[in-house]
Parts: C-alpha cells; sequence; structure tokens
C-alpha cells in the first residue's frame, strides 16, 4: 500500500505532505512520489495509537520517538490501520517461526528418546509373551513390527538432522534466520547474489568461526584467546580470509532519523574527550584508524620524492598530502571511537606500512609512525572537542611531520579546526576552516594553505601560496578539499593532489571511502597475527560495525569499566602507564614534545616479549 498522508514536521512547518509506502514490515516515506527516501519506520518494534479526539490520527511510537500522521478522511485512515495492523502480524507470526530451529530440535530430541523407550519396553515385552505359546506368534509379528518402525523412524530422525546440521552450518544463527535475512550478514549475501563476482569471491573463502581459530592460537597468544573465546561478539561471527571488502557486514540507512537531543542533551558545554559518548554518535572506527587514513595519499609523498632541483614544488605536493585526508571526511559526521589507553593498530598497503597507539588518556592522544622506501611520516593527535548545542568542534593540536628520504627534506604542518553544524536541527554537514602551516626545517620554505569557512556560494575552497626561506614566492595554490589542489606560478598549473571516487553506496557505509572501507576488516590471518591489542579485535567497535547496536554499547560500556578499573589499580600501586611502541621525547629544531617510534613494532619484537602486551579487551 502507498500514498500521501499528512506528517507533523515541526512547530514551523506543521504538517506536510509526504508519500507513505508499506513494504512488507518497513513503512518508507519521501517528500514526494518517485523522490529520495527520507525515513523509515521497522513495524515490528513499533505501537500503532489512535487518537480519539482527532479521528483522521495516526500516532507510531517507535520506541525512541513518535511519529504523528494524518489521513485526508476517514475510509483513507481506516484502509491505512488495516495494513499497517496485517504489516504487524505477519511480522509477528514471522517471529513466531524463529523457533522453528528450536522446535525441530526438541522434536528430534523427543523422537530419539521415544525410540529409546520404545526399544526398551519391546526388549522387555518380548521375552514375556514368548513364555506363553498362545501368543508367541503375535510376540514375533509384534517385535518385526517394532523393529521395522525403529529403522524407518531412525532413518527419517536422521534426514532431518543432517537438513538441519546443514542450514545451522551457513553464517546466520537459526535455520529460519537463513531464509529471511535477520541479521545483517544474510542481507549481505543476498546482495552478493546480485553480484555475481563478489558473491563467488565470498562463496570460495574458508569461514572459521573463533572456537575454531582459538585453538590456534590458544597456547601462545592466551590473552588474545581469552578475549575472543569467550567473547559474545565474536561468537557470532565467522571470518574468512578475503583480503579487501567493497561494504561493511551492515548497511546504515543514511537517512535514519535519531532524536539527537534526547541523546546529546547532557553533552552540552563538556569536553567529548572525557565523556562516553553515546554509541549511536560513532562510526566504527578508531581514532587511531583515523590517523592511519593520512596514508591514503601517500603517492603524493612518492611524487615529492621523485622531484629534483625544486624544493617548492615538493613542498606543495607535500601540502596536498596535508590536506587530503579532509576529502575523506565528506558526509561523515560520527565521531570516531576513543582508543583504551595502550590500543594499537597497523596497516601494511603496497607502498608503506603504519602503526599507532593510544599513548595517553587524558589528554587522549594518539601516536602514529609510517615508512616506506621513500619517506618517514610520524604524528600525534591531541585533539579538543566540544559541542555548544548547535555543532561538534575539534580543535587539533599535535604537528605531522614528514621526511622525504632523497633529499633528506624534514615537514613539518599542523591540522586546521573541523565542525560539523547543524546538531540539532537542518541538515547536518561537516566543515573545515583556518590555516594550516607547512615548513620545510631543512631548508626554510614555508607555505600556508587557508581552508575557507563555508558560506553562501563559497564551499570547501581553499587557497595559499609557497615561500622560500627568504620570502620570495614560488607557488600559488588553489582549490577544493572535496576535489583537487592545483599550484600553479606565472608558466604552469600542476595538479599535486586529486581526491578519489568514493565507491558504490558509500553513504550506506559511513560514507567511508574505499580505503577506509579496509580499516576495520578482520580476517582469519589478522586474528593469528595481530597483536592482542589491535583495535579490530575490539568487540564493541566490530559489533556496531555488523549493526549489533545494543550489544555494541553493553561492551562498549564493559570496556570502560575495565579501562577504569585499571587507571585505578595502577593509582594504587603507585604505577603510571609507559607506551609500548612510542617514547616521549623532545624534538630538538622546535623544542616541542613529540612520541618517536621505538622501532620494535614491524620486527614483531612483541611476540617475544608476549607477557607484557596488556588485556585491554
Amino acid at each position: 500500500m502507498e500514498g500521501y498522508l499528512k506528517k507533523w514536521t515541526n512547530l514551523f512547518s506543521r504538517w506536510q505532505d509526504r508519500y507513505f509506502i508499506l513494504n512488507e514490515d518497513v513503512l518508507l516515506y519521501c517528500d514526494s512520489q518517485g523522490g529520495p527516501i527520507k525515513g523509515q519506520v521497522h513495524l515490528k518494534v513499533a505501537a500503532l495509537i489512535l487518537v480519539p479526539e482527532d479521528p483522521l490520527r495516526i500516532i507510531i511510537n517507535t520506541g525512541t520517538t513518535e511519529i504523528h500522521l494524518r489521513a485526508n478522511n476517514i475510509n483513507e485512515k481506516i484502509d491505512w490501520i488495516n495494513a499497517l495492523k496485517s504489516a504487524q502480524d505477519r511480522c509477528l507470526s514471522r517471529q513466531n517461526e524463529i523457533k522453528f530451529e528450536q522446535k525441530v530440535q526438541e522434536l528430534l530430541t523427543d523422537v530419539w528418546q521415544t525410540g529409546a523407550i520404545f526399544d526398551e519396553t519391546l526388549s522387555m515385552l518380548i521375552p514375556k509373551l514368548e513364555k506363553n505359546s498362545q501368543i508367541k506368534e503375535m510376540a514375533d509379528r509384534l517385535e518385526s513390527i517394532g523393529k521395522n518402525l525403529k529403522t524407518k523412524i531412525t532413518l527419517c530422525a536422521q534426514i532431518v538432522e543432517e537438513e538441519k546440521q546443514k542450514l545451522s552450518n551457513q553464517e546466520n544463527g537459526t535455520v529460519y534466520e537463513s531464509f529471511i535475512h535477520q541479521n545483517s550478514a544474510q542481507s549481505i549475501i543476498r546482495e552478493d547474489i546480485l553480484n555475481p563476482q563478489h558473491y563467488q569471491q565470498h562463496v570460495q573463502s574458508q569461514l572459521m568461526s573463533v572456537s575454531e581459530l582459538g585453538l590456534q592460537i590458544r597456547d601462545h597468544q592466551p590473552i588474545k584467546y581469552n578475549n575472543l573465546i569467550n567473547n559474545p561478539v565474536f561468537q557470532k561471527i565467522k571470518f574468512g580470509n578475503t583480503p579487501k571488502r567493497d561494504r561493511l557486514p551492515y548497511k546504515k540507512d543514511p537517512n535514519e532519523k535519531i532524536n539527537v537531543w534526547y541523546l546529546c542533551k547532557e553533552l552540552i558545554g563538556k569536553d567529548l574527550g572525557r565523556f562516553s559518548v553515546p554509541i549511536i554518535l560513532n562510526e566504527p572506527l578508531s581514532m587511531l584508524q583515523r590517523l592511519a587514513e593520512q596514508m591514503e595519499y601517500s603517492e603524493s609523498l612518492e611524487e615529492a620524492d621523485k622531484i629534483i632541483g625544486d624544493s617548492a614544488l615538493r613542498m606543495c605536493y607535500i601540502m596536498g598530502f596535508g590536506v587530503s585526508p579532509y576529502s575523506a571526511n565528506i558526509g561523515r559526521t560520527k565521531k570516531p571511537f576513543n582508543p583504551i589507553l595502550g590500543e594499537t593498530y597497523e596497516i601494511q598497503t603496497s607502498n608503506c606500512r603504519f602503526i599507532s597507539e593510544q599513548v595517553s588518556h587524558h589528554p587522549p592522544i594518539s601516536a602514529g609512525y609510517a615508512e616506506s622506501k621513500t619517506f618517514q611520516f610520524w604524528a600525534h593527535t591531541d585533539v579538543q572537542s566540544k559541542f555548544n548545542g548547535l555543532c561538534f568542534q575539534v580543535n587539533p593540536v599535535g604537528l605531522f611531520n614528514v621526511i622525504l628520504k632523497s633529499s633528506n627534506d624534514h615537514y613539518q604542518f599542523n591540522k586546521c579546526i573541523t565542525k560539523v553544524q547543524n546538531i540539532l536541527w537542518g541538515q547536518q554537514y561537516l566543515d573545515h576552516m583556518g590555516q594550516m602551516k607547512f615548513v620545510n626545517l631543512t631548508n626554510g620554505d614555508n607555505g600556508v594553505l587557508e581552508l575557507i569557512e563555508k558560506s553562501g556560494k563559497s564551499e570547501c575552497e581553499m587557497r595559499g601560496y609557497v615561500k622560500d626561506k627568504n620570502g620570495n614566492e614560488k607557488y600559488k595554490l588553489k582549490g577544493f578539499w572535496n576535489d583537487r589542489l592545483i599550484a600553479y606560478d606565472s608558466q604552469r598549473e600542476i595538479i599535486v593532489w586529486k581526491r578519489h571516487q568514493l565507491p558504490q553506496d558509500s553513504d550506506w557505509y559511513y560514507n567511508f571511502t574505499e580505503f577506509a572501507m579496509q580499516l576495520n576488516h578482520l580476517t582469519i590471518d589478522m586474528i593469528r597475527e595481530l597483536p592482542c591489542t589491535d583495535c579490530r579485535l575490539r568487540p564493541d567497535q566490530l559489533a556496531f560495525e555488523n549493526g549489533w547496536v545494543d550489544l555494541a554499547s553493553s561492551e562498549k560500556h564493559r570496556l570502560e569499566e575495565k579501562q577504569r578499573a585499571r587507571r585505578k589499580a595502577m593509582a594504587a600501586a603507585n604505577q603510571i602507564h609507559v607506551p609500548m611502541f612510542f617514547e616521549e621525547i623532545v624534538e630538538p629544531k622546535t623544542n616541542l614534545k613529540w612520541y618517536k617510534y621505538k622501532g620494535n613494532y614491524f620486527q614483531q619484537q612483541w611476540k617475544q616479549v608476549g607477557q607484557e602486551l596488556l588485556d585491554l579487551f
């Protein structure tokens, strides 16, 4: 059923016409017929409320909010009410069928038990009957019928048992789920059927449960083993070894509406680094992985390293590299997970390898290091964030460093301010503003890239310059941080950075880029090899990625309590946390504190000191 109903929007716009579509047990709506979907209501968790004082009104209570609708006449209202209730009844009927596997198992158990009782009774009865010669023939016939019946029942039960096992061995938890894709994993499989190449890769990849994987790590990685084998999140997932993915396991409706004021009213005026943010305001990546996203455009550093004789042009490519992560933030208004103290992350790409660690809790500081044949990179993010009721504002404090190996030039730059606007009403959007200052500490070249705050027709614009140590301008820069950066002088223009194309349906996956899509991808080999502190093994983040919001929230709370207990125990013992892979030092050229990579991760020295790894999860 579909058609126009009036929907209450707010005190200013009041009742507005919206086009509603009832699709099975989901009620969708858009501004007009054929327009993009603006929202949806799952009727299986909703309640229908009638208002006697307003005979044309229908209220749908979703558990977190109320949606008020009005029909044009009483007959139309009756039709919609009947359709909505019928959809709920069908949903309830299907929910009852979810118990199908349990009922099958109970019936099978009953068959085996009844068969055993029948066999035992028959074995006791036959000898007694055989003592009476007059009924011996009847006893023989009864024994023959009983054995034949037992054989056929046993055969039928075995067939049912085998078929049940085949269905139960699918990715889903129940037989019924394998048909109606109640969880997100089956939804992905259904989509893969429409994409034969992806589906073939999925089928060919060997899947393993955490119980099977646990046997391989139990003896030499006990902390990881205990964290995985006993966790409800990992018990729900079967892992493969597909090296790359083009989607997340759960599709997040980009038009989903939440009561942000209800969730955020207690955050106003508080430092978000010290407050437990409701999980639905997060995206399924941590700040450590956000830092790793700086490596998406590491080819800019490789191009810079190839340039000989023009240090100012090298600086232009460094500036393109510095601003590039902002292009990955378009449409991403969610907050990354705050890492736990001691949490780590690693990623190895085709041209470099990267390691990060949470080195401080208050203030929250993430340190990162990357290396390749052409460059070294290190940084730490000391982020201060505020919420004033209208927007989130993030003020980066740390500095970013790059050394190009061919020229031995050492570059240093800062990040600009980031704001998420219109938190409570209006269209949410993310904006970057302010100056990014770059300096070549080796030869004195310097540059400024200014990101201009959105106003009127100006959006995502940036402009800047590069000068030598004597103040002579060598290049001007112009562009848009959602597209490209161009360096130019009086003779030529050079594109020093260009944004990568987004993957298909990225808006359904938190607007992640192809690079970001891989950051939390967890394979069988990774589970075997990663240290137990890697954030891909963090259960709340993994559960949230799979769409299990309630489970993710409870796991997040458990990890936060575990972290508080550890801090309390360390304080009582007069101990301080010492990072495992980074050490705090003072930069001699700038006299600023920074975190130096110890060089002990990629050589896997942590495997030799496994007992020192922290039990975080």
